[in-house]
């Protein structure tokens, strides 16, 4: 063995989003980042995080060194919508802000010296990764099951942003993702090896805020659903299925945390004001609050009666791996990357994806089993994220990490 390999590693894990960020501190992505840098601190090594954000500056948050970078040159953008096709509008953003975001990395670099850089698959940002580096992308999502879960159509701007995302995929060193199904999904598509690593679960709070809770929910029984309040994730399948549950329970409350707004609702509406439409009398008892801190939302979580996830596509979800370690009982959809969590009756429960009937008729089997069956399906779902200790899943990144540096090297 090389000292090198002894070596800490000093990475630049670039992200579209990250906790310090009001518009996506509670977003998949931004905890992921998170969770991977405090434990890789942890064991001794030196995350700094590269986030795009509405300004230029450093700070320090829990003892992460955090870069808030802020995209200059927009107008070049609208000019070149103005003399062009204004359908690539959001494929000519993505490659500026990846073209602008590496001219700030390579400023970087000379302060610290990277030993590897982590780009996210969003945003086609590895398009221009700098040569000099090691570089690898975190595949969190593939671009063409989400565009199909939110129903897009396939317009020239949707088609060219898919493309530079591939591009990207092709230009880095190497490629891994927490999902077995996104990996297969790239793999297929590009015909390149992505190795799977899961995403580590490390209790990011230990101070724990209850007024919200206490305010509106305790003593109270209830469903939860957290995260975006959107098609892609189901939520309209429980606008489907929310006045027949409702009213078959009349002690049960449906609690939403999440934001709802410009997600793609049904006809001008958001999924939100949907399904209080749809559970008419008892809209009361359909509970929603905007984004909440991990503070604010784990006593929610904590107290739930099961927390009901029904994805059209999903990755190795962070709800459903925080849902399972404050031992609740997840309903998840087949196929959408659950199955790699949940095993169906054992630790968790899956139902059809876009069937709402068969949601319906999960959450019932779920509502009516005893304490004993409960708690025996919540205790097994907690052995479940004991497997994501960041011990065993951030060093199984780090031999990745030092993988792709030392087969970089090697080929200079």
């Amino acid at each position: 063995m090389s000292n090198n390999y002894l070596l800490p590693i000093k990475v630049a894990l670039f992200t579209t989003e990250y906790i310090t960020e009001a518009n996506s501190f509670d977003g998949g992505l931004a905890n992921y980042i998170h969770r991977v840098a405090l434990s890789l601190k942890q064991l001794g090594h030196h995350p700094v995080i590269c986030v795009i954000s509405n300004k230029n500056e450093k700070l320090i948050y829990q003892g992460i060194e955090v870069y808030r970078l802020k995209i200059r040159g927009r107008n070049i953008i609208r000019a070149i919508n103005l003399l062009t096709l204004t359908q690539i509008k959001d494929w000519t953003s993505s490659l500026w802000t990846g073209f602008y975001l590496n001219l700030l990395l390579r400023k970087l670099h000379k302060i610290y010296n990277f030993s590897i850089i982590q780009y996210p698959s969003c945003l086609g940002l590895g398009f221009f990764r700098l040569s000099e580096i090691p570089s690898i992308i975190r595949i969190s999502s593939y671009k063409p099951l989400w565009n199909q879960a939110y129903e897009l159509n396939r317009t020239l701007n949707v088609i060219l942003g898919e493309k530079v995302e591939d591009i990207a995929y092709s230009k880095v060193d190497a490629l891994f993702a927490p999902s077995l199904l996104n990996a297969q999904a790239v793999e297929q598509a590009i015909g390149r090896k992505v190795k799977v690593i899961e995403t580590p679960f490390v209790l990011d709070t230990t101070e724990l805020d209850e007024s919200i809770y206490t305010a509106y929910l305790k003593d109270k029984k209830y469903l939860l659903f957290f995260g975006t309040i959107g098609l892609m994730k189901g939520c309209g399948l429980i606008a489907e299925i929310i006045y027949t549950l409702l009213n078959s329970h009349p002690e049960l409350y449906f609690v939403f945390v999440g934001k709802d707004k410009g997600y793609l609702g049904f006809k001008g509406k958001s999924i939100m004001e949907r399904i209080k439409e749809n559970a008419s009398e008892y809209a009361e008892r359909a509970i929603h609050f905007n984004r909440l801190n991990h503070e604010q939302l784990y006593p929610i979580v904590a107290n739930s009666w099961a927390v009901v996830l029904p994805s059209r596509i999903d990755n190795f979800p962070n709800t459903c791996i925080e849902a399972m370690a404050h031992k609740r009982i997840v309903i998840g959809t087949q196929g959408t990357s659950f199955e790699q969590l949940i095993e169906d009756s054992a630790n968790g429960f899956l139902c059809e994806k876009d069937n709402s009937q068969d949601l319906l008729k999960t959450i019932e089997k779920v509502l009516a089993l005893s304490a004993e069956e409960k708690s025996k399906i919540e205790d097994r779902a907690y052995a479940r994220i004991e497997e994501l200790k960041s011990e065993k899943v951030v060093n199984q990144l780090i031999d990745f990490y030092r993988q792709i540096i030392a087969d970089f090297h090697a080929k200079q």
